[in-house]
């Protein structure tokens, strides 16, 4: 192990909300920058969210805690107590770390009515120096941050609600073409910006963590045009079709599942055309994450403290892209529960390269978060892979009243 390792390391945290983890290693997608850090660090190739929606997953991952545990298993409307576990807090009041986090957490209410500044106190307790919150595409249209006061002073959020509420008429959730929003304010390249400058005010006389949160590729489908068409190297995959024997599959879940009841509302499946368009924008998207990581990289690599900066980019769960039929996430199909994680290490893996995918067993997202927080605090105890490697290889994800234990 380096020197490097020996010493405390500042910790760049990047997540990106419905990443579904299966779509990384692809020689089809174009992902040069995220797929370099996964090969200079460990991939968990099989790793799963606590919960395959937002605000369960989220409140487990800053915790530490099973939703059970926390009392939230799906989106509801919640608030992560102040006084509730955190890595954050620890890394800034066990280890002296300046933190700072950038974009969204789902930790507090995302209603009408509400401005996610007014958070400000409670994320202090939970650990942060700085905070510049916003909330995922579709609260954008209902609350107030510090990005729709830059909407509405561009004259373009009435625009943006206004094409919002046309996207999802009459419950359609597929529509597919760009953004109205000019390219600076799409929500995830105006946080790029956003993270730049609070990566700058950053001292390096004192470890830091930057935890940079963007909405994408969360639904709706709408990369800007500059970004469309970018995904690659080849055709994309169709989805994995309705099984032939899905009767029996029926009979064997329990009625009033929420698989049975996401069955339900699309009996026939989404058009396979609709599917396609849907899969080559979010490929798209990625596409653009990837880049928009790559410039957070450009400024990281020219601090004087880069040499001893771990890298870690997660997602909260994943998307089903026309799995059975389906989208979105919230049941216990692959698609769905599947994260994104890899960990880079200052200098990245410097030995047993061929262990950096830690085997094809199963791993926590939560797990992975906490492990990552505390090899980055103390590395003289273990790297990110040591302490990954002796962690249970069962892995519990729930969801409303159900519970999946993958082993």
């Amino acid at each position: 192990m380096s020197n490097s390792n020996q010493l405390v390391q500042n910790w760049l945290l990047i997540s990106f909300d419905q990443w579904r983890g299966d779509w990384l290693h692809q020689p089809w997608l174009q992902l040069p920058v995220i797929n370099g850090l996964a090969r200079e660090g460990w991939t968990l190739r099989r790793c799963y969210t606590s919960s395959p929606q937002c605000v369960p997953a989220r409140a487990s991952w800053l915790t530490g805690k099973t939703p059970g545990e926390l009392g939230v298993t799906q989106n509801i409307e919640y608030q992560v107590p102040e006084d509730s576990p955190s890595f954050v807090r620890q890394l800034r009041d066990n280890h002296n770390y300046q933190t700072a986090l950038v974009g969204k957490t789902h930790w507090t209410p995302h209603k009408e009515g509400i401005d996610l500044r007014d958070n400000l106190p409670l994320l202090q307790s939970l650990g942060f120096d700085k905070v510049r919150e916003i909330a995922g595409p579709r609260a954008l249209a209902v609350l107030d941050c510090e990005l729709t006061d830059c909407w509405r002073k561009a004259g373009v959020l009435s625009k943006y609600r206004d094409d919002l509420e046309d996207r999802y008429r009459d419950g359609c959730v597929h529509t597919v073409r760009p953004t109205v929003l000019p390219d600076e304010l799409y929500p995830d390249r105006w946080l790029t910006h956003v993270a730049l400058e609070e990566l700058k005010l950053l001292k390096a006389d004192r470890p830091w963590l930057l935890w940079v949160s963007f909405p994408g590729p969360h639904e709706p489908f709408d990369v800007p045009e500059k970004w469309r068409e970018i995904w690659g190297n080849g055709p994309i995959p169709d989805p994995i079709p309705r099984p032939s024997n899905l009767r029996k599959l029926l009979e064997v879940a329990s009625l009033g599942s929420a698989l049975s009841g996401k069955l339900e509302r699309w009996p026939h499946g989404i058009p396979l055309e609709a599917q396609r368009k849907l899969r080559r924008d979010y490929a798209d998207h990625l596409s653009f994450l990837d880049s928009q990581v790559g410039e957070l990289l450009s400024a990281l690599r020219k601090r004087s403290d880069f040499h001893r900066t771990a890298i870690s980019c997660c997602s909260d769960h994943g998307e089903l892209l026309g799995d059975w039929g389906l989208l979105l996430k919230g049941c216990f199909l692959e698609g769905a529960i599947r994260s994104l994680f890899l960990h880079r290490p200052p200098g990245g893996r410097q030995i047993f390269r061929r262990l950096s995918q830690i085997t094809n067993r199963p791993y926590g997202l939560t797990q992975a978060m906490w492990a990552a927080a505390d090899a980055v605090s103390d590395p003289q105890s273990g790297s990110f892979g040591h302490r990954m490697r002796s962690m249970s290889s069962e892995v519990l994800v729930e969801f409303g009243s159900e519970k999946l234990i993958i082993k």
